[in-house]
């Protein structure tokens, strides 16, 4: 009986856990380059069970497998690709990379991304290019995160009226050139999204998102003046936090049936008339 309990609760952490998801993808529906997070759900291991024989030790015939759960393994982002928006702001840069071959190792498409420096020098990386020019002239993120250049050094302007090329070079406005540093990667699983549109590499170090510019990819450009929305459907997010929430509901009845029946032998049927 006991075990049953143990399969309902844990049904009820997992749904708990996707429901934090989906409420993630949908607050952040109108984040430019958001990527949604998609929870992914793994069985506890399977028993075996066997009938016993107390009065002999050795094992007898079985009487099947009982199944102990699931729990949610991880959030992977789905890199798809949200649709353009036309901002006509100077600063607003969207990437375009649908046309990227398919990688012959992984059988996925690769991906790009804007680098990000943060404040304690590490790289990052994100989709999201609603940029800005601070009092200092450094191009930055909505959070203050510096992108940077080729040379992975953060990109310093002498105002907001530049112009960005297709392959991402910048013209200033005082006509210096400075190369906008995009990351391709041909295995995106391994980007974690930390929040804030920002992923972070948690692969081989080797395998690291590297400049595009030193490969032979050309199956890309940059807009400017356009941002890419999030790939969040809210409509089929908010039916998903429907579903998951009857799937909790159900799971928290099944436990209250246990709980009864525990009541019941505890109290009714063990009682001495």
């Amino acid at each position: 009986m006991f075990k049953g309990m143990y399969t309902a609760t844990s049904g009820m952490m997992a749904s708990e856990r996707k429901q934090q998801f989906l409420t993630n993808n949908l607050s952040n529906a109108e984040t430019p380059g958001f990527k949604q997070d998609e929870a992914t759900f793994r069985s506890f291991p399977e028993y075996l069970m066997k009938e016993r024989d107390t009065n002999t030790p050795t094992l007898n015939s079985s009487i099947g497998t009982l199944q102990t759960g699931v729990y949610t393994q991880e959030a992977i982002p789905n890199f798809s690709s949200g649709s353009l928006k036309e901002t006509s702001k100077q600063t607003d840069l969207a990437l375009i990379d649908e046309n990227l071959p398919i990688d012959e190792e992984t059988g996925k498409k690769g991906l790009i991304l804007f680098g990000v420096r943060l404040e304690d020098n590490s790289i990052r990386y994100t989709r999201n290019g609603s940029f800005s020019v601070n009092k200092d002239g450094f191009l930055t993120t909505s959070e203050g995160y510096q992108v940077v250049g080729e040379n992975l050094q953060p990109i310093q302007l002498t105002s907001d009226l530049f112009t960005v090329t297709d392959d991402g070079t910048i013209l200033d406005d005082n006509g210096t050139e400075q190369q906008l540093w995009i990351g391709y990667t041909s295995a995106p699983s391994n980007l974690t999204q930390q929040g804030n549109g920002v992923f972070t590499w948690e692969g081989d170090e080797a395998n690291a998102p590297g400049n595009i510019q030193t490969t032979d990819f050309t199956q890309y450009s940059v807009k400017q003046g356009y941002l890419e929305d999030s790939n969040v459907d809210m409509t089929t997010t908010m039916t998903d936090m429907l579903n998951t929430y009857r799937l909790y509901e159900a799971n928290q009845k099944v436990l209250q049936t246990y709980d009864q029946s525990i009541d019941k032998a505890v109290n009714d049927i063990g009682r001495v008339y």
